[in-house]
Formats: C-alpha cells, sequence, structure tokens
C-alpha cells in the first residue's frame, strides 16, 4: 500500500501527528518516529531488537508490531496518532512494496517465504492491532538510507540534482536518487551490488589465484559478493591460508609493507571461532592499527567501489558518488586511506576528463546521514505518490 505525499495526503478524517520508520536487517531491527514533515526525529534513541527474519515474514511481522508499540510508549502516543508506517527491507523490493528477491533475509529453507507482498500482511496486522486502517509503505534498505542522504543535504528541496549512494553491510546496496526523489525504473533501479563489474586490470593480480564466487542472488561477478560483508567473510577464509597469505605477503613487500604476525595470530585465533567473526575485526584493525594485511582485503571493497562508480559516471554523470554503511565509522584517517583507493581504482577505469571524480564533476563524498534508513522509508512514503 502506498501512502501519498504530504502536501497531497487524506488521513480519513483522522488527525495523525506522527509517522513510524522500521528499518529491517538480517541481524536487528531498528524502528524511530518522526513529526509529519520528517524534518523532527521524535526518538534520538531508537527502538531496537534483534531480527526474527530468518524464521520468516509472519514473525517479523508480530516483532514489528510489538516494536511499534514500544516506540508508541517512548513518545506518548497512541494508534491513532499514526500517520503512516515505512518499513525498510534488505533487497530488492518494487515500488507497491512487494518483495522480488531475498539474497539476505531468512535462510536457505525459509527464503521462498519472504517472496510476499510484505507491505500488504504488515498492514493487515496493523489494522487488526490498530483497529483501523493505517498506511503501511515497503521499500528497499539503501534505496530508503540514499534518500535520508539526499533529505540530510537538501532537505525538501526537488531543485535538478542526481546522486548515487552505495551502502556496505551484509550485501552491498545502492540508491539512484533524481530531483530528491528516488529512482525506480521498472522496479530494481539503483541495485548497484549486483552489477557485473570486473576488477580493473591494473589489480587483476590480487583477485586472480580467489575467482569470483556465487553471489547471494545467485549470479556471478556481482559487485556484492567482493564489496560486503558477506563477500569478506569468504575472502578472508582464502587469506589465511598458506596460499592466500603468500599471494598477500608479495604484493605487499613489493609496496614494502609486511604482514603484522600478531594481527594476522589474531584473525586466525577468530577465524576458528567463525570466519564471521573474523571478517568483523578486519576494519577495525584496519582502522586502529592501520594494518597492512586488513587494509589489503578492504581495498577489495574500495577497488570495485572505484570501478562500479566509473561504469555508473558513464549512463547517469550524476553530480555525486556517497559512500555509506559501516565503514562511514572509521576514523577520518582510515576514510580518507580508503576513499583515496576508491578514486585511484575510479580514474584507472574512467579515463576520459569529463568524468574525473573531483569535486564538481561526479565528485565521491563520504555519507554525512549517518544510514538513518528508517526516516529514509518515511521519506519515500511520502513522496511516493508526489
Amino acid at each position: 500500500m502506498k501512502t501519498a505525499s504530504l502536501e497531497k495526503q487524506a488521513f480519513d478524517g483522522r488527525n495523525p501527528s506522527i509517522r513510524i520508520g522500521v528499518d529491517l536487517g538480517g541481524s536487528d531491527v531498528k524502528l524511530g518516529a518522526t513529526n509529519l514533515s520528517a524534518e523532527q526525529i521524535l526518538t534520538p534513541e531508537l527502538v531496537k531488537c534483534a531480527s526474527l527474519s530468518q524464521e520468516g515474514p509472519q514473525k517479523t511481522i508480530s516483532q514489528i508490531i510489538g516494536g511499534i508499540q514500544a516506540v508508541l510508549a517512548k513518545v506518548g502516543s497512541a494508534w491513532s496518532d499514526v500517520a503512516d508506517i515505512a518499513v525498510t527491507v534488505p533487497c530488492p523490493c518494487s515500488s507497491d512494496g512487494l518483495i522480488l528477491n531475498v539474497p539476505n533475509l531468512g535462510t536457505p529453507e525459509t527464503k521462498h517465504l519472504w517472496q510476499v507482498p510484505f507491505g500488504d500482511l504488515l498492514a493487515a496486522e496493523v489494522e487488526k492491532t490498530a483497529g483501523r486502517a493505517i498506511p503501511v509503505f515497503a521499500c528497499n534498505d539503501a534505496n530508503a538510507a540514499g534518500q535520508d542522504e539526499d533529505f540530510t543535504r537538501f532537505g525538501h528541496s526537488t531543485a535538478p540534482r542526481t546522486t548515487v549512494f552505495a551502502t556496505t553491510g551484509t550485501g552491498l546496496g545502492g540508491c539512484i536518487v533524481i530531483n530528491g526523489k528516488v529512482f525506480f525504473g521498472l522496479g530494481q533501479a539503483g541495485e548497484l551490488g549486483h552489477m557485473k563489474i570486473a576488477p580493473p586490470a591494473a589489480y587483476s593480480a590480487r583477485f586472480a589465484a580467489d575467482p569470483f564466487p556465487i553471489c547471494g542472488c545467485g549470479a556471478k561477478q556481482c559487485a556484492e559478493s567482493r564489496a560486503s560483508l558477506s563477500g569478506l567473510i569468504r575472502r578472508i577464509t582464502w587469506a589465511l591460508s598458506d596460499e592466500g597469505a603468500a599471494v598477500i605477503r608479495q604484493d605487499l613487500e613489493s609496496r614494502g609493507q609486511s604482514i603484522d604476525p600478531e594481527v594476522f595470530a589474531s584473525l586466525q585465533s577468530l577465524h576458528k571461532e567463525g570466519a564471521k567473526r573474523a571478517a568483523y575485526e578486519v576494519r577495525t584493525f584496519a582502522d586502529q592499527r592501520q594494518d597492512a594485511f586488513c587494509r589489503w582485503l578492504l581495498d577489495d571493497w574500495a577497488i570495485m567501489f572505484g570501478a562500479m562508480f566509473a561504469s555508473v559516471a558513464t549512463v547517469l554523470h550524476p553530480d555525486l558518488f556517497i559512500i555509506g554503511g559501516g565503514l562511514t565509522e572509521m576514523s577520518a584517517e582510515a576514510k580518507d586511506w580508503f576513499l583515496a583507493t576508491v578514486k585511484e581504482s575510479y580514474a584507472t577505469v574512467n579515463k576520459q576528463g569529463c568524468f574525473d571524480s573531483a569535486s564538481g564533476n561526479c565528485d565521491i563524498q563520504w555519507s554525512v546521514s549517518r544510514d538513518q534508513g528508517w526516516r529514509g522509508a518515511i521519506l519515500m512514503a511520502m513522496r511516493a505518490k508526489a
């Protein structure tokens, strides 16, 4: 179910005062509330809980209902005060809330359960709980984060501009915002993580010994399979092997760097608990200890970002590329290192001066919105019929 824009929306005789946003992830669920214009966040501390998405949509819907009730209690409101509810999902989702593919939700046994009109199912449960119909809008989480990024920079302005937003987490999400509004195409526009990007020739040696794996979507050579936590989880197993370590050591030594035996031993120990556990610490070591081995691994992400942006630039020629997600939590020094590698990769692919990754022409910057995807979903709902 779609909501109308703020100016055109009718509330069926109600006099609501708040909007609810829900950020549904594979690991957790975050919920918050804003005023009707979405300019004021009413929940500086979000309601958070561990996600039940692996158990299917019905369990998740029950969890979201409970979370909304917790938000209402936090802000001192009732169901009758709610104008609408907007929820993000971490997978491709059409503009009318239909989940199209589920690479990052559920388990192999429960993925099929998620190919449903999630927004409609949630709306039915909301109506049952609230005693009245309340519009519900479902959207892709990266689109929502990109929408909030644009709003943080430009507010409600619809002045001409194009931004391309990419965010890393479990997967690699993307969003295209044109004149302040998310561009859907036929439904899945902006799915940057599933672009089939070949590593730039200048970096081919680092990937040659460890070819592209199958992506969670089922395809091969998706950017997400290299530049995401899921890609790193697989990559670190290879990197800690004798073969992988030898390749990385040789590459580092050619640049006057070396593998820190203490960090390497720590990652090996963590890997025994699980590859995911070791992968989580790569960013920490790369940032806090400026570790060469861990930065080599994250260079995978930067290289793929650069190649991906260069490919998009020749099609859209946007004002701005924006990098969001967990990488934004790194220190300024680490972000400078990462962004320099992104721009270096971009330049190796795209040597046309009219597409330079420089301020005023396809600039590449970090996110400033702190990825408030739940509020971005609210904004998308408001603009769905604008």
